[in-house]
């Protein structure tokens, strides 16, 4: 009787049911639109749901504040719409396009401060929407960023200690998807691996080599074209809206959708693993 009372009782609610697939989240920027399908293909078994859009920060997603975001995309409604297990968070730093950042400048304290506290408000917000309609609290995966050329580039640094700082206070993580993308990656010991050293290109790996994304194989023994000449951003190399999905190879969005995916697995895993 008990257990026909909690399954009707999480119909009633829309809560998801025991063997119902995990439910992903995706909020962020053009980077997260440009790879939200790819990531989507990299989680069989669990349900995404993309409420990602180029040009926003983490304040477009807050309740409040001016934004071009639908209000269905806002982190409130989306927690009583989607009702997810899991919240990646893509934002590299988007303060121009943004609405509710364009009052700040990259770079500047007052920028930081904005994304300190906005990660922090997402939480609350996000813990306070999941309370408000019975569900058990989401996770948060936030995506450290990928380096920038300077003079950016203590940007992404800066932003990657703010949302490390943000996972760590409420017992979320974060998934290093940038360092996939920057020299650390690179696999030899002729030169530094600086996570934060950009680079446009690196060398293939096998997955590259054998899956049709090594994009210059006869160039230095294999190397494979990580952003276009002109885009120090998007892992897009076909020159079109960097918030669509890409028509052609796109070997750093593999790359970055691989670690995403993969740490966002296991952590679903770890929490089936802790409920039967």
């Amino acid at each position: 009787m008990r257990l026909l009372t909690t399954a009707l009782t999480m119909a009633l609610l829309g809560a998801p049911a025991a063997d119902d697939p995990p439910r992903v989240l995706y909020v962020g920027d053009s980077v997260a639109a440009q790879n939200a399908s790819a990531l989507a293909a990299a989680l069989p078994g669990s349900s995404l749901h993309d409420h990602t859009l180029g040009g926003t920060a983490v304040c477009d997603y807050l309740s409040g504040t001016p934004t071009w975001l639908p209000s269905s995309a806002k982190f409130a409604q989306s927690i009583r719409d989607v009702r997810p297990d899991l919240v990646v968070l893509q934002f590299w730093g988007n303060e121009y396009w943004s609405p509710c950042a364009n009052h700040t400048r990259r770079g500047t304290t007052e920028f930081y401060d904005l994304y300190f506290w906005n990660a922090l408000s997402a939480r609350r917000e996000i813990d306070e929407a999941a309370d408000a309609i019975g569900i058990p609290r989401p996770k948060m995966l936030w995506v450290l960023q990928a380096p920038m050329p300077a003079p950016q580039r203590e940007v992404p640094r800066r932003l990657n200690e703010i949302y490390q700082y943000a996972a760590s206070v409420s017992g979320d993580r974060v998934t290093d998807a940038g360092a996939t993308v920057s020299m650390a990656a690179y696999p030899y010991d002729n030169l530094p691996k600086d996570r934060y050293e950009f680079t446009r290109f690196l060398p293939c790996d096998e997955t590259e080599r054998s899956g049709g994304l090594c994009t210059d194989p006869e160039s230095f023994g294999g190397v494979t074209r990580l952003h276009t000449d002109t885009d120090d951003i998007h892992y897009c190399l076909d020159g079109r809206d960097p918030s669509r999905t890409c028509s052609g190879p796109a070997p750093g969005i593999a790359r970055y959708v691989k670690r995403i995916s993969a740490d966002a697995r296991a952590w679903l895993d770890e929490s089936h693993a802790a409920h039967r």
